[in-house]
């Protein structure tokens, strides 16, 4: 839906927005504050009261699903973000998937968060730092399309299997920076109850992955765990959502130190995956813009990003958590999932222009207000050992996608990718890939 608006907002002749009206930060009111560049500025305009169809396109977003598939059936059902969530001036968040087929595959999550660092000013707008929350989520879904290559990097497209994989669970997750509100430390927690069910996949013309592998599924079957993940990164980007300058550098442990597990292959023992990753964003000189003030809120600037992760499994955790490569943020031209193994590691570039620099009105208070394409270049590689992770084959996509916002806070994009192998894949998301 929010590539059709996108379209709509290109073709449908609404004169472009004047510049000067674009929002200022108010230096008043972001004088005193620690990191104040790290604060995100919303005057009033950008938060109309009503309910969910009221405030579509300005606070929320809704993306209707319809498919037919051979494999799941007739289906369809709808996905909503929300960045004012109850009206709260906002102060909260939410995401919300709903999508079922005749077949029986199902999806329902809906995630809740809190911005702990958030000021309203009545009459003139609200600030957020977008570092500190805590966060509510449940997922629920049946998958019936899962797909598994094997493990390594030499798995090929022939060896293609399908499992349905069923997932229940339930998050508690913090945020805060350090020392103070906007600080460079950024620490993190996250406590996870997750329950997971393995059966035979619904793809026609793939094998069986219960039949192919039937000792990783049935390690990997009814496998009830608290999963725990902390992590600690030095940050100086000037956003977290939509950053144009500065460096992220962390370290993540991600482990499952209590299992509930009933296999005929036996209980796993639990095990812990550690991941290092780094981003680095950059202004560059734009190419079909001037720039713009730098006092507004969301200048008018084009960047380069780049980015590293290094993973690695230690101990026994199910196959479908191990370290992998594809889908929508890593490998783009390659299915989610497409390499998978003990350890992994993944780069990537974009360059991000804008191009389409002036508002585009569309009815009231929606309105696009900027739109642009980036050009990205991924690769990466997996591997049993840790020891010859950097001497396995490396692949690699690279693509083109569009990038579009409604404001700082709100940008979604679509990347088109193709793969060393010769595949395309599409991906359709709320944010930023890294």
């Amino acid at each position: 839906m929010t590539s059709l608006v996108f379209l709509i907002a290109l073709l449908g002749g609404a004169a472009p927005a004047d510049d000067s009206s674009a929002e200022i930060r108010p230096a008043d009111l972001l004088e005193g504050l620690d990191h104040p560049d790290r604060w995100r500025w919303i005057p009033d305009s950008r938060m109309p009261e009503g309910n969910l169809v009221k405030r579509l396109l300005v606070t929320s977003f809704v993306s209707p699903i319809f498919f037919f598939d051979s494999d799941v059936g007739a289906g369809g059902g709808f996905g909503i973000t929300d960045i004012d969530f109850l009206n709260k001036r906002r102060s909260q968040f939410a995401n919300t998937w709903i999508t079922y087929t005749t077949e029986g595959q199902r999806r329902f999550s809906f995630s809740w968060r809190k911005w702990l660092a958030h000021r309203d000013f009545p009459g003139r707008g609200s600030l957020q730092g977008d570092r500190d929350y805590f966060g509510v989520s449940v997922d629920s879904t049946r998958t019936l399309t899962s797909r598994f290559f094997g493990l390594g990097a030499d798995s090929l497209l022939d060896d293609e299997s399908s499992y349905t994989r069923e997932t229940q669970s339930i998050s508690l997750g913090l945020q805060k920076s350090l020392p103070k509100t906007g600080g460079n430390w950024i620490w993190s927690a996250n406590f996870s109850l997750q329950m997971d069910d393995i059966s035979s996949g619904a793809v026609g013309e793939a094998f069986d992955t219960t039949v192919v592998y039937p000792e990783l599924t049935s390690e990997a079957d009814d496998f009830g765990a608290l999963w725990i993940m902390a992590s600690i990164r030095h940050d100086t980007r000037d956003a977290q959502h939509l950053p144009y300058e500065g460096h992220s550098v962390g370290l993540s442990l991600l482990g499952c130190p209590v299992i509930d597990q009933d296999s005929p292959a036996g209980e796993l023992n639990g095990g812990i995956i550690t991941n290092l990753t780094g981003t680095w964003v950059t202004p560059v000189p734009p190419l079909f813009h001037s720039g713009s003030d730098l006092a507004k809120e969301n200048p008018l600037i084009d960047s380069v990003a780049t980015f590293l992760s290094i993973s690695g499994t230690r101990g026994e955790v199910p196959f479908w958590a191990y370290p992998a490569l594809g889908g929508s943020q890593t490998l783009r031209g390659s299915i989610a999932g497409r390499w998978r193994d003990r350890n992994a590691w993944t780069a990537g570039v974009e360059w991000r222009p804008w191009i389409f620099t002036k508002e585009f009105p569309i009815y009231k208070q929606i309105r696009l207000e900027r739109a642009g394409v980036a050009i990205f270049f991924d690769a990466g590689s997996v591997s049993n050992s840790f020891d010859q992770l950097f001497n396995e084959e490396v692949h690699y996509s690279y693509g083109i996608g569009l990038r579009f916002t409604f404001e700082r806070q709100a940008l979604f994009r679509a990347d088109l990718g193709r793969s060393d192998e010769g595949e395309v894949n599409m991906s359709i998301r709320y944010g930023l890939p890294f």
